[in-house]
């Protein structure tokens, strides 16, 4: 937002973003799974994991502390923690269903959301920014997948060259590189050049790599 950037400085808010947002997370799951063990109501089960979700990125923003991260570990632990007695058995299944419902809305608003605001952008002015950003998403991809997969080739947890390639190529991107980009403040600078290519990201991911996954697959022999 225009301050000075040092390497200490830059290094220290990210642990402080990073270690504040798990800890809200860690803090709001806690809580929520002590009450969630006293009832046996799959609709304040339901009720919880919600206040889970949207608490802990709430508390997070508010100290300026990583809002994703923090609704990130909360539902890691709702879901894992929960799983071991807190919720009911009902109240699972419920939970499920509600949060999968959930997300399929949210992701169908996020991508009309922003088909609208694509269909205003002007992306001739913005091709070498787009191409830089999908070179890097590519990149960092690659880099992501194979020199990790290099570390276990010679364990137990070897994975196959070609499932590497696949584990490479079905990198999709989707609603929350949008939703992140949609969550920028309006005053920053340069918001709409940064939503237009992450929309960019997005639609190369899903029509290049969603479209040619499955020829790559049987490519690889991997189907029939």
């Amino acid at each position: 937002m225009g301050g000075s950037i040092t390497v200490f400085g830059t290094l220290q808010t990210f642990i402080i973003t990073v270690g504040g947002g798990i800890l809200c997370g860690a803090l709001v799951a806690g809580g929520v799974l002590l009450l969630a063990g006293r009832t046996d109501e799959h609709l304040i089960e339901i009720t919880l994991t919600t206040v889970a979700a949207y608490g802990s990125f709430l508390l997070a923003e508010h100290f300026h502390l990583s809002g994703v991260l923090a609704s990130l570990v909360a539902g890691l632990l709702t879901g894992n923690v929960g799983s071991l007695g807190s919720f009911s058995d009902k109240g699972r299944d419920a939970v499920v269903s509600f949060w999968e419902f959930l997300a399929f809305i949210v992701n169908s608003l996020i991508f009309m959301l922003l088909g609208i605001g694509g269909a205003y952008q002007d992306f001739s002015n913005l091709l070498l920014p787009i191409t830089v950003a999908i070179a890097m998403m590519f990149a960092g991809r690659a880099l992501a997948i194979y020199p990790l997969s290099a570390l276990f080739s010679r364990s137990t947890l070897h994975i196959s060259l070609n499932h590497q390639h696949i584990l490479f190529w079905g990198g999709l991107r989707g609603a929350l590189a949008l939703a992140l980009a949609l969550g920028l403040p309006p005053e920053m600078p340069n918001r709409e050049a940064i939503t237009a290519v992450a929309f960019a990201v997005v639609a190369c991911s899903i029509f290049v790599q969603g479209l040619t996954i499955v020829p790559l697959l049987r490519k690889l022999k991997e189907i029939p």
